[in-house]
């Protein structure tokens, strides 16, 4: 298994898994959307995208948006989106992709690496606590909806 940052020659790979990721929390596909949604944030760099591949097949992705804390003075790199083909399951796709990005954060000198998961996943609270990723108990998550 090999574990790239995507491009946009990645897109015709990538686009598919994507559209299946953004399905199971209910998105409608808009194929064309999803692809130039990738595109956008490759080409802007505002998005890191890693690809897991066992030859030419495409296992697995995370997408990470980089920010910035003030009080540290360092960057923050937010994990939002982490997926698994389903036929890749159990084979420490997801841990590679996981120490990888991790690996790419500590090079970059970012302060923390943070994700949001449901409180009934139970599986990647699993995952990630095997990676040595804590629960914060000290701050408590507000979100706007526009």
């Amino acid at each position: 298994m090999r574990i790239i940052s995507a491009n946009l020659e990645h897109l015709d790979q990538l686009t598919p898994m994507f559209i299946h990721y953004r399905e199971l929390y209910g998105a409608m596909p808009q194929a064309e959307a999803s692809k130039d949604f990738l595109t956008q944030r490759l080409s802007k760099q505002e998005a890191i995208i890693l690809l897991a591949f066992a030859e030419d097949t495409l296992l697995g992705f995370c997408l990470v948006y980089p920010s910035f804390s003030s009080v540290s003075l360092r960057p923050i790199w937010i994990l939002n989106d982490l997926y698994v083909a389903e036929g890749a399951r159990r084979k420490q796709v997801a841990h590679k992709l996981l120490k990888a990005i991790t690996e790419q954060a500590r090079a970059k000198n970012a302060v923390r690496l943070r994700v949001s998961i449901h409180a009934s996943n139970e599986i990647a609270q699993r995952l990630y606590e095997s990676a040595n990723f804590f629960e914060d108990r000290h701050f408590r998550n507000y979100i706007l909806l526009l």
